[in-house]
């Protein structure tokens, strides 16, 4: 299967992570349960044609159904985790090599948590331990 390489805002990345975890209600009638996810239901609706279009998203009973995320979809979401998390590592590594020049132990060991965990960016981690900070 092909993964789609859409460029999706973060609001349809957002949409593909929540129909990943259980269907949405397709009507703004069910605005209220939008608004539990935290989800607006103007935006869901503004964002909802490129994912249809795109077959990432499936709207099951009509209008006043069910959101379902597709097999495309779940291909999507996983793949766009996948290079979020390679470039993290990638970051991680980069860092690695901060480090190796001689940074401080305490500062550096904060900073790398925090870029593992996408916190911060690599500049972000890299200023916090050649500014001396700690």
């Amino acid at each position: 299967m092909l993964v789609p390489s859409l460029d999706l805002s973060p609001l349809q990345h957002r949409l593909l992570r929540e129909l990943d975890l259980a269907d949405l209600p397709s009507s703004e009638a069910e605005a209220a349960s939008l608004a539990a996810r935290g989800l607006d239901a103007e935006e869901v609706r503004d964002a909802l044609p490129t994912l249809l279009w795109a077959g990432l998203v499936a709207q099951e009973g009509g209008p006043s159904g069910t959101l379902t995320l597709t097999t495309s979809g779940a291909a999507a979401l996983h793949a766009a985790q996948c290079d979020e998390l390679t470039a993290r590592l990638s970051a991680v590594a980069s860092f690695a090599d901060t480090v190796a020049r001689g940074a401080a132990s305490r500062p550096a060991g904060y900073a790398l948590k925090r870029l593992a965990e996408g916190a911060w960016t690599l500049a972000q981690a890299e200023a916090h331990v050649t500014s001396g900070r700690g």
